[in-house]
């Protein structure tokens, strides 16, 4: 009898354990700012035009999974009464080609500015996704988003100027800005034509599935424009796992979290935890690849978060709509 109530109290404590959204949205920003720390580590040995290829085949296999899984495979199926139509199947195709280009300049980024410099930019595709959003979804700003915006700008510029005082990975690690802003410009965009794809009654599988194949083939096509196939042969195993773990944590663990806390706590306290993203990677990179940080650019980070944070938490009223 006493052994049953110990079984059953652990079975409670288990299940109310899985059920924090706190806990599953700060393992969601562990998956994304760790997946940032195997990727640096990577690409200061291997070529980072290999990085988006190798990055994305965990993503791959999910995909691949959710589809058979949950049967949303019909959707993809022109005969099927559950067809999405070529032009939604265009419109997650396009964030594909988007994405996969955005990241042949974030491991650049990586390369020469380091996890300090690029992902703290690389976050501003918040700011391009809102711009993008007021443009073709004619979603409206509120003060608060704008506060954010202004924040973020100021943080980024913060931290240029202490990396200008500190220790950088490289003398280059100025390329690193112009790099990651393009990443984020690239993600940021592809964000609006993902919620359109939604919108069209896409599951989000279909969209994941389709989304990554496009990447993927576009990643190879880069590799082969650039007479570097060869590459993913010359690279060390453990480079190579470095990348492959990069896409585990970032396509699979910290997707999930993200996704999971969503569920189960507001979308505003879910945004916020996400927005630590940035300051978690930085402090992984210092403590782990010996980046340096001073605090004028840890000033800067924190800058950068509470404006993501903002952005993140005050959506337009528009966007809650179509929710």
């Amino acid at each position: 009898m006493m052994h049953q109530r110990q079984n059953a109290l652990l079975a409670v404590k288990s299940k109310s354990l899985a059920q924090i959204g706190e806990l599953w949205a700060l393992i969601g920003v562990l998956g994304y700012a760790s997946a940032n720390v195997f990727e640096a580590a990577a690409v200061r040995n291997a070529d980072p035009l290999i990085g988006p290829l190798v990055r994305g085949i965990p993503t791959l296999v999910l995909a691949l999974v959710l589809l058979i899984t949950r049967r949303t495979y019909r959707q993809l199926q022109p005969h099927s009464e559950h067809y999405v139509g070529r032009s939604t199947i265009l419109i997650f195709i396009i964030p594909g080609v988007l994405s996969s280009l955005g990241l042949f300049t974030y491991f650049y980024a990586l390369q020469v500015g380091g996890v300090v410099i690029t992902i703290p930019v690389q976050q501003s595709y918040i700011l391009w996704g809102a711009l993008a959003s007021w443009i073709y979804l004619k979603e409206r700003f509120s003060r608060q988003s704008l506060l954010g915006v202004a924040l973020l700008i100021a943080g980024l510029v913060v931290l240029a100027l202490g990396q200008m005082r500190g220790t950088p990975v490289t003398g280059r690690w100025y390329y690193a800005i112009p790099l990651a802003l393009f990443t984020a410009l690239a993600f940021g965009v592809s964000g609006v034509f993902w919620r359109e794809g939604q919108l069209r009654g896409a599951d989000q599988s279909t969209g994941i599935f389709i989304n990554i194949i496009a990447t993927e083939i576009v990643a190879f096509l880069g590799l082969t424009w650039f007479g570097r196939v060869e590459s993913l042969v010359e690279t060390s195993p453990h480079d190579m796992g470095a990348l492959l773990a990069g896409g585990v944590l970032s396509g699979i663990v910290g997707l999930y979290g993200l996704f999971t806390s969503l569920k189960l706590m507001s979308v505003t306290r879910a945004y916020a935890l996400a927005s630590l993203t940035p300051l978690t990677a930085a402090l992984l990179a210092y403590l782990i690849l010996n980046e340096q940080m001073n605090w004028q650019m840890l000033t800067g980070i924190l800058m950068v978060c509470f404006g993501v944070a903002l952005v993140q938490i005050y959506k337009p009223q528009e966007d809650a709509e179509r929710r």
